[in-house]
């Protein structure tokens, strides 16, 4: 019976439509711009205060950096005759350990001569020699 019946579509209720306001809507608008203000305003002094203490400390670290500066340059003359004296002394261990020059050194350091050398012996000039027969 009812599959016989023409299906109607049931009224829905009409609601009204509510209207905000505007008096609230501006009340809204003033809200939000007081927040953004207020975020942009803390952001402005958090950055100030950081930039602030951040010059502050680096003007605490000029003297210190300009001390440091003269302590490096101490310790890099320091370096310098330091690398001076280790080649001075470098050099003497080459010469008196080069097997080389064994003899000379033995001669420097004793008045012995080599027996294998000549003895030159210097006489002032106008001096008369003796002439020495030479015997075969």
């Amino acid at each position: 019976m009812y599959a016989l019946k023409p299906s109607r579509p049931q009224p829905q209720p009409v609601r009204p439509l509510r209207v905000a306001p505007k008096a609230n809507s501006r009340q809204k608008q003033r809200q939000a711009y007081r927040a953004i203000v207020f975020e942009t305003s803390a952001k402005l002094a958090v950055n100030v205060v950081v930039s602030v203490a951040a010059t502050a400390a680096l003007i605490q670290l000029l003297p210190y950096r300009s001390s440091q500066e003269v302590r490096l340059q101490e310790l890099q003359a320091a370096v310098q005759s330091t690398s001076d004296r280790v080649e001075r002394v470098q050099s003497s261990f080459n010469y008196y350990f080069d097997p080389s020059q064994t003899r000379e050194i033995m001669q420097e350091q004793s008045n012995r001569i080599d027996p294998h050398r000549r003895q030159i012996i210097w006489k002032q000039p106008g001096t008369p020699q003796a002439e020495v027969p030479i015997n075969h």
